[in-house]
């Protein structure tokens, strides 16, 4: 197993408040099942929570079987790093209940001014869709967008609000398909 560099993670990290993160924490070796529905409750809960305490201002959110993408303004209170590790202590319990546990640190990406937030939650939605983890005519439990009515997307899905299928094999911009 190749000797992981998480050092080099936090060489770069920088946490600034109102400045919006595209987030992915994975379970520890990739294991799946986070898509169960008591522990992506759990995740979305947590989120939630944070929000409520303006530890972050959620855009979206996608619980994926082995891995979660949370797209998030930062607030005053905590850094990045402080807001995740609250998220995965929160949901630990839950975690640990089905065997799994969170790998050690995360991957963010800070937006800069010029790139869409728009553009990160589109994919974040698309996530379990591309990756084949469910039908495209269904809906993907794991999604959580507290205010949908600020994503453009969302007026174009289909009337039971899966995707159209041609935005499934539209190409993914190169900084968003880092976090996978």
């Amino acid at each position: 197993m190749p000797t992981r560099q998480t050092s080099e993670l936090h060489g770069h990290r920088w946490s600034a408040p109102g400045v919006r993160y595209f987030v992915t924490a994975c379970t520890r070796e990739r294991r799946g099942g986070l898509e169960g529905q008591t522990v992506t409750d759990a995740i979305i809960e947590c989120a939630a929570d944070s929000d409520v305490v303006e530890d972050t201002e959620t855009i979206a959110l996608c619980v994926m079987p082995d891995h979660i993408h949370w797209l998030f303004g930062l607030g005053c209170r905590l850094t990045l790093g402080r807001v995740m590790a609250r998220m995965k202590a929160q949901s630990r319990e839950t975690l640990a209940s089905i065997g799994l546990v969170w790998q050690r640190d995360f991957f963010e990406h800070r937006l800069r001014a010029e790139e869409s937030a728009e553009d990160y939650a589109r994919y974040v939605f698309l996530n379990p869709y591309r990756a084949g983890t469910v039908a495209i005519a269904e809906i993907w439990r794991g999604w959580w967008c507290p205010r949908p009515e600020l994503l453009r997307f969302m007026l174009h899905l289909n009337q039971n609000g899966s995707p159209p299928t041609k935005w499934i094999g539209e190409p993914v911009p190169a900084a968003l398909a880092v976090g996978e």
